[in-house]
C-alpha cells in the first residue's frame, strides 16, 4: 500500500479535515472556557487532539515509506506494548532473563521474518520456538519458581 492509492488518500484527507476541525474547536474552547474544571477538560481534549496528530503523521509516514516503514512502526508499537505489559505485571529477578530474550531477540526476529516475508516460520516462531527456548533456558538455569507470577 502506498500513497498512490486513491482510497488511502481520501482517508488521510478526511482524517486531516477531522483533526483540523478538532484543533479549531479546541482553540475556540481554550479562549472561551473560564471555569477551573472546564479548563482542565479543555486542556485534556487539546492534549488528546495533539496526540492524534502525532499518531496520524506517524501512520502516514509509515504508509508512505512502504512495507519497511509499516513493519518498523508495528515493531515499535509491539515493543512499547510489551514494555507496558511488563510494567503492569508482577515480575521478579527470575523473569529478567526471559524478558530480555523477549525484548531483544524474539520480538525483533518476528518483525524481521515479516519484513523478509517468511510467513511460515513467522507463524510458528513464538508459539513453538520462543516458548520452548525461553522455558528451556529457565529450566537449565534452575529458575523454575514463580515465573511471571
Amino acid at each position: 500500500m502506498t500513497l498512490d492509492d486513491r482510497e488511502l488518500l481520501w482517508l488521510l484527507a478526511g482524517l486531516a479535515a477531522l483533526l483540523l476541525t478538532a484543533t479549531a474547536v479546541g482553540q475556540v474552547l481554550d479562549r472561551v472556557v473560564a471555569t477551573p474544571s472546564g479548563r482542565v477538560t479543555v486542556d485534556n481534549v487539546n492534549a488528546r487532539v495533539r496526540a492524534w496528530w502525532v499518531m496520524s503523521i506517524a501512520f502516514a509516514l509509515a504508509v508512505a515509506s512502504g512495507g519497511v516503514g509499516s513493519v518498523v512502526l508495528f515493531a515499535l508499537i509491539s515493543l512499547l506494548a510489551l514494555r507496558e505489559f511488563v510494567t503492569l505485571s508482577p515480575t521478579g529477578r527470575v523473569d529478567h532473563a526471559a524478558l530480555v530474550w523477549s525484548f531483544f531477540l524474539v520480538t525483533p526476529v518476528q518483525y524481521v521474518l515479516v519484513g523478509i516475508q517468511w510467513y511460515g516460520f513467522f507463524s510458528i516462531m513464538i508459539p513453538v520456538y520462543a516458548f520452548l527456548f525461553v522455558t528451556a533456558r529457565l529450566v537449565l538455569a534452575g529458575e523454575t519458581e514463580r515465573f511471571l507470577e
